[in-house]
This record gives C-alpha cells, structure tokens and sequence, in this order.
C-alpha cells in the first residue's frame, strides 16, 4: 500500500528532527588554559621578573634584573647581564650574554641606599625547542644568579562540557 503525501511528509520532518538531534551529548569544548603568571625571584638586594609565565614555540620574553641599595657589585659593561635556558633534562639549550646598553650601570657599581639600578634583556626561543617548563638562570655580574621558570608553548589544554 503506498503512503499518502501527508503521512510521507510527516515520516519526513520526524527523520529529520531524529538526525538533527544527534546524540544527547553536548560535543565536549576545549580551550588553553590561562597563562602562567609572569615569574619572579628574590635573593636580598635582587629581584627577578618576567614579564611572562608561558612562551609559545619562537616567542620572546623579557627578563629584567633590579638591583637596589645599598649594594656594590661589579657587572662586566660586554655583558652585565647573563641569562642561561635549561630544559626539563637540565640541559642547557640557550645562554645569552648581550653587552649593556648605553646608560646602564656597568663596571664597578656602588647603589647608595634607596637607589635601584635596572637590567633586561629578551630571550627568543628556539621555535623547535618542545613545549614544557624552561628555566631561566639570569645573573647579574658578580650576584649570585636567580632562576627563573617559565611554560615554553601553547600551555595545557582543558576540555569540559
């Protein structure tokens, strides 16, 4: 017996919503997860920052040095500021050592109470280097040397209906 127009309508728009629907469940949403507060490191007169916490792949971040007195110490004016990478396997995949630019304290360096004297310089990752946490060990001339961690990559990913 053939089915009328009507009734094959119907059975048409009730097959229709069927597949529309699809499974019950909402697909799952998946995004990265915040970016990792920027790191810092104290040790007495010094203080270590950057001014990120995650680095994607070939990213820059900025690492700055303060130093505030009273202190004397002497930091070399070819590279006042050294910075050396480590990886997870406590290799080291980076150091840089740039010369201090003009008007930065450099030699022999006396800070009076009070005063601060201020060093940065940028590190750029190798855009090859695999994702995960880095350390950064940033020493400032004759100062013992602070470290640093920052998440080289995109971060983890969180999914959640």
């Amino acid at each position: 017996m053939p089915l009328r127009p009507p009734l094959l309508a119907v059975l048409a728009g009730a097959g229709a919503a069927l597949v529309a629907c699809g499974d019950s469940t909402p697909p799952a949403r998946c995004t990265p997860a915040p970016s990792a507060t920027p790191a810092i490191a104290v040790a007495g007169p010094l203080t270590a920052r950057t001014d990120a916490g995650t680095v994607p792949a070939g990213g820059t971040v900025k690492v700055s040095v303060d130093a505030v007195g009273p202190l004397a110490f002497t930091a070399p004016c070819d590279a006042p500021l050294q910075l050396i990478v480590i990886d997870s396997a406590d290799l080291h995949v980076d150091a840089l050592a740039p010369p201090a630019p003009k008007g930065t304290p450099c030699g022999p360096v006396v800070l009076p109470a009070g005063r601060t004297a201020h060093y940065e310089l940028l590190w750029t990752s190798d855009e090859t280097l695999p994702p995960g946490r880095y350390s950064l060990v940033a020493t400032l001339g004759d100062q013992p040397p602070l470290t640093l961690q920052v998440r080289l990559g995109p971060g983890p990913i969180t999914c959640g209906g």
